[in-house]
């Protein structure tokens, strides 16, 4: 992911959050996110990129979860709620937004089985991978048909018009139209350059007109 806040998210989600620093350089740092690495690579782009992602945790700690974090960063909040459940999804979640804007989001997937291993609090052991990464495009459907078809990715719920997971639980891309607003902020789906890798993946992907790839 992109960035022009490098220190500063460096400073927050090692010092802040408490995520395991795996690498950095002058110009970028990777996280340990659970299973997932997650790097932030310095840019000189003019428009200060900003994405949407979640984390999968624990389904048992979503309540010591959302106490640990409000310790620690502003919980986001839509009509004075700050968790969000997802009924379709089983799931609920809370967000919050990191010092370059990234809508982040913590959540808790109650049709994957807990491995907690202290039940009395909340660890860098009940963060289990990034689950979640949103991908704006012009054309949700020709971008999700090519996945379906390139990738063998299925699609998990949603219209394949506005708003299209594709993948499953435990790897999502959140496949949007532009401008469409990312809850619960005002905040409007944008493009920026992303790359993202998938374990055991033997299948390139490049996306036509767009800066994003699967390696």
């Amino acid at each position: 992911m992109n960035t022009h806040e490098l220190k500063d998210l460096k400073t927050f989600y090692v010092q802040t959050i408490g995520l395991g620093l795996v690498k950095e350089d002058t110009n970028s740092f990777t996280i340990a996110v659970g299973e997932t690495n997650l790097t932030f690579v310095l840019t000189d782009e003019e428009e200060n990129p900003f994405y949407h992602f979640a984390v999968n945790i624990n389904e048992d700690k979503f309540k010591l979860a959302k106490a640990y974090l409000s310790e620690r960063v502003t919980l986001l909040k839509s009509e004075s709620q700050d968790e969000f459940e997802f009924e379709s999804w089983n799931a609920h979640a809370v967000y919050f937004c990191d010092p370059a804007g990234n809508i982040v989001e913590f959540i808790a997937r109650h049709n994957i089985k807990s491995k907690s291993v202290s039940s009395n609090e909340f660890t860098n052991e009940d963060i289990l991978c990034v689950s979640e990464v949103g991908l704006p495009v012009p054309d949700v459907e020709s971008v999700v048909s090519a996945l379906e078809a390139d990738m063998n990715l299925p699609l998990w719920k949603g219209d394949r018009s506005i708003f299209q997971p594709v993948g499953d639980e435990h790897g999502l891309f959140i496949v949007v139209v532009t401008d469409r607003i990312w809850l619960p902020t005002s905040k409007k789906a944008t493009i920026f350059p992303i790359t993202i890798k998938i374990k055991d993946n033997d299948k390139k992907y490049n996306f036509s007109n767009l800066p994003y790839q699967i390696i």
